[in-house]
């Protein structure tokens, strides 16, 4: 389990820092992160990462989207680490 930590942790932060260099990008009128780029770190589990990165940098925060995939994705790795969870405590 120690491992599945790290590697949501590293994850989200990844989304997280994605979503300030593209709000920065952005600002500067620079070439953008895709976003089936963020939407693809959101599905490999930064889901949460991606909703602080969201609120932090006030990005894409108009973007209905964004909240449904983010929240959707964030949802199914809580069951998944849930699932983990009760499957290794016995």
């Amino acid at each position: 389990m120690k491992y599945i930590a790290i590697y949501y942790a590293v994850i989200n932060i990844y989304l997280f820092l994605l979503m300030g260099i593209d709000k920065r990008r952005a600002i500067l009128k620079k070439y953008r992160i895709k976003e089936t780029t963020l939407f693809l770190y959101s599905a490999l589990g930064g889901g949460l990462g991606g909703l602080f990165g969201m609120k932090l940098f006030r990005h894409k925060i108009n973007k209905l989207k964004f909240y449904v995939i983010y929240l959707f994705f964030t949802a199914l790795h809580i069951a998944f680490i849930c699932l983990l969870a009760y499957k290794f405590s016995s």
